[in-house]
């Protein structure tokens, strides 16, 4: 479909018009989406795929999920039929010993069958990821306006990854990083002498859902180590008050999956361009081999992944906040349904008053 805009460009109060013609995305209702991913850490598989439909580009995407025969294509001869929409775990061994080879340079693809139509990926070999070293967290306060317009003073705890570029077999790896945060609370004190405030764990993890931190070896050319490189911040309120667990989830990308995540990353900072990337444009790795004009949706990956977690106590924060429940006050009334976290921190969404098995390491 052609697209025509016109730039209006006033000049010494001499009027230009310039015609630009662009190709803008199709309706993109009813296109494919095949996705999955094969994972590795130090002694487990996580494979899982999924076929679906768009239904609109306007609003939040909500994929509709299509009946679909999946299989992983392991080392070019092994059809493993795998659920659609789960995560599929398997100790390392347990899958050499089934499947046969070695965790070294495994190569997988991935095929789909939907109503007759077969989507298969290009194959990927699995990249052992290095080890990160260690991840530090800064503190920073930038000014910044209120709903109000009032210029006030935010304080926020920014993470950095530090690791080697270079994995054992001495390969130069390009890098993506996933945040997750739980952080700890403690209820009000209650009127009731019997009552004993709850201690609940609480996973903070909606404000990193969007964030791609990708990093590509190339950019760190005549370097052996990425030192400080900046993966998420959170503003610095009461999450920080008692204790609060970052985890870094490290992955190896190949060349194709760092492309991949790039424009998804373009894509979601974009502002308006017409130059930007737009999703119709973001690349795939996979193709009906039946209709290999079809557009499709999706990408295949394949990472070895590595884990970090590092704890932050108040201790380490300058001007760390105060509990959130601290100077709260009892009401005089307290219905079964108030969903005040001082009453009952339960009422934090995924809230649990079982500590993470890593908590006190």
């Amino acid at each position: 479909m052609k697209g025509y805009h016109i730039i209006l460009l006033l000049l010494l109060l001499v009027s230009c018009v310039d015609e630009i013609t662009i190709d803008l995305p199709e309706n993109q209702e009813n296109v494919k989406v095949v996705e999955g991913y094969v994972e590795r850490d130090s002694f487990h598989y996580f494979i899982w795929a999924q076929v679906s439909e768009t239904q609109s580009v306007t609003g939040p995407f909500q994929p509709m999920p299509r009946d679909a025969i999946v299989y992983l294509i392991y080392n070019g001869n092994q059809n493993i039929q795998i659920p659609t929409g789960q995560i599929v775990k398997m100790s390392i061994s347990e899958f050499h010993e089934t499947y046969g080879g070695s965790p070294e340079g495994a190569k997988f693809q991935l095929l789909a069958e939907v109503e007759g139509q077969s989507y298969r990926s290009e194959e990927q070999v699995m990249i052992e990821t290095p080890k990160p070293d260690t991840i530090t967290v800064e503190t920073e306060s930038r000014m910044e306006l209120n709903e109000f317009n009032n210029i006030f003073e935010n304080p926020y705890v920014k993470i950095f990854v530090h690791t080697p570029l270079e994995n054992s077999q001495g390969e130069r790896v390009n890098f993506i990083w996933q945040l997750f945060s739980d952080f700890e609370f403690i209820e009000g004190t209650r009127s009731d002498p019997f009552y004993t405030p709850k201690r609940c764990y609480v996973p903070y993890n909606a404000i990193f859902r969007n964030d791609v931190n990708v990093a590509s070896s190339a950019d760190f050319s005549g370097r052996s180590n990425i030192d400080g490189f900046e993966i998420g911040e959170m503003i610095n309120d009461y999450r920080f008050s008692l204790k609060l667990v970052f985890t870094v989830v490290q992955k190896s990308l190949n060349a194709n999956s760092l492309k991949y995540w790039q424009e998804v990353k373009a894509s979601n900072e974009r502002e308006g361009s017409l130059f930007d990337v737009y999703p119709g444009r973001i690349r795939t790795n996979i193709q009906n081999e039946n209709n290999p004009e079809e557009e499709i949706h999706g990408f295949f990956h394949v990472s070895a992944v590595d884990t970090l977690r590092v704890s932050v106590s108040p201790r380490e924060i300058p001007n760390a906040p105060i509990q959130r429940c601290s100077l709260w006050e009892e009401p005089d009334i307290i219905t079964p349904d108030d969903p005040d976290p001082c009453l009952d921190c339960l009422n934090f969404s995924g809230a649990t008053l079982t500590a993470p098995h890593y908590w006190n390491r």
